[in-house]
């Protein structure tokens, strides 16, 4: 039987994890992706998105305006941060699952991606 070639979008970058098909970064999005996903129902961020509740409604912390529950997102003020190593781990879920509900805000789509913008160019 024929070995199978496999491609690789980008042959610089050295394929370290799975068989040689993943680079670091891209093991380590899965395991941040992975982490976000388990957490995505985490009760300290829906008890924000109660508070922020106005009838049938939520507020948008940035633009105050009123909102559908398919419009708006729930926010990290501190983001969760970086995962690119293991050593990275403990901080990441640490920050991911806050319980203090004052570390969360409710923000409609639009704004949440200004935020995140913001949040990532102030980093560089």
């Amino acid at each position: 039987m024929a070995k199978k070639k496999v491609v690789v979008k980008n042959p610089r970058v050295e394929r370290t994890r799975e068989m040689g098909t993943l680079t670091e970064s891209a093991f380590f999005g899965k395991i941040r992706s992975a982490l976000r996903n388990t957490f995505r129902y985490w009760k300290p961020m829906y008890a924000k998105l109660k508070q922020a509740k106005v009838g049938s409604k939520y507020r948008c912390a940035m633009c105050h305006d009123l909102y559908t529950r398919k419009e708006v997102e729930i926010d990290h003020i501190v983001g969760a941060g970086s995962l690119r190593s293991y050593d990275d781990i403990a901080g990441f879920i640490q920050r991911l699952t806050e319980e203090n509900i004052d570390l969360y805000q409710v923000l409609c789509k639009s704004c949440h991606i200004v935020k995140s913008k913001k949040d990532r160019s102030s980093k560089k």
